[in-house]
């Protein structure tokens, strides 16, 4: 990715896609937010996605991806959101998914 600046989040039935300008990142693993003040949230609880949606417009710090762990983004923010690419926390054979640049499979 190229750091782009978040544009915008779709929350459809069972995954998120985050919009990065031109590129579009569908996350179909169940992800967790952090958030700088230690809390964290899953998708489920009260605050994740208003907390993800204030990321519009934030920057990528970093991304790391950790095969058979996870996929990290952090925002310049502070906000992490950390997608686990575990065989417990799959639903389906993909984890994420970036078209034209990869697919990553759940281990």
């Amino acid at each position: 990715m190229d750091y782009e600046p978040l544009s915008q989040v779709w929350f459809v039935h069972d995954y998120i896609q985050l919009q990065f300008q031109d590129r579009t990142l569908t996350i179909l693993n169940e992800p967790r937010l952090h958030l700088p003040s230690g809390e964290a949230l899953a998708r489920c609880d009260s605050g994740f996605c208003d907390n993800l949606l204030l990321q519009i417009g934030e920057s990528i710090e970093g991304a790391v991806l950790e095969k058979q762990s996870h996929f990290t983004l952090q925002f310049s923010s502070g906000v992490v959101l950390n997608v686990p690419l575990t065989r417990d926390a799959a639903r389906c054979a993909e984890a994420l998914e970036l078209p034209g640049a990869w697919i990553i499979f759940n281990e």
